[in-house]
């Protein structure tokens, strides 16, 4: 339960060289908004990992105070119902629901920016519950809880999709939390934002 995104995937990925240098420059753009990205345990000052080989990061459990942070302890958090990605609000919390708090903004409680880590091996891992479906792709996720990591997450799925066609790219969040990672991935792809938005199942 909580925020999370899905990638099917095939076994092996196409052009994933491809996709690793553009998740990469991805990072770049979302560091620069001064969310703190690290290796994939989310300890601070490791590196994140954009190889042949794997996708591999999380957020960083001290992220540096300011606008992506907040004091509190929202629970299992859930974007709430706004009409802007952003907002200007001294608080992000606007409402509840079963699970926690309803936020306006992703933030980091309490300087903790990690969750799960987003790992996208070129090979997927096969383990003895691992099942194909009719397509022959396999199921991966990563759940977020909308910390600031998330962009980057989203990111990373749309550009594992926008290179290797035969997989599938769902969300629990609705199109407004999508438009800034379309934004950015459509500028570092230099396409359009129309056709990054065909990449995802839902619209």
């Amino acid at each position: 339960m909580g925020y999370t995104h899905y990638l099917q995937r095939p076994l092996e990925l196409e052009n994933f060289e491809k996709t690793a240098k553009a998740v990469e420059e991805c990072y770049k753009i979302v560091r620069s908004f001064g969310i703190d990205i690290v290796g994939g345990h989310g300890e601070p000052d490791t590196k994140p990992e954009f190889s042949s080989e794997r996708i591999w990061f999380n957020g960083s459990e001290k992220q540096t105070p300011g606008v992506w942070t907040a004091e509190g302890d929202f629970g299992i958090v859930w974007p709430s119902d706004k009409k802007n990605p952003i907002t200007v609000s001294t608080s992000p919390v606007n409402g509840q629901w079963f699970g926690g708090a309803m936020l306006e903004k992703r933030v980091a409680p309490n300087c903790d920016g990690s969750y799960e880590t987003l790992h996208i091996p070129r090979t997927y891992e096969v383990n003895e519950w691992s099942e194909a479906d009719s397509s022959g792709n396999y199921f991966e996720f990563c759940k977020t809880a909308y910390r600031p990591y998330d962009l980057l997450v989203m990111c990373a799925y749309l550009a594992t999709r926008y290179y290797d066609r035969r997989c599938v790219v769902s969300s629990d969040g609705e199109s407004i939390e999508w438009q800034i990672a379309v934004g950015i991935l459509s500028k570092v792809l230099s396409d359009t934002e129309n056709l990054i938005w065909k990449l995802l199942k839902k619209y």
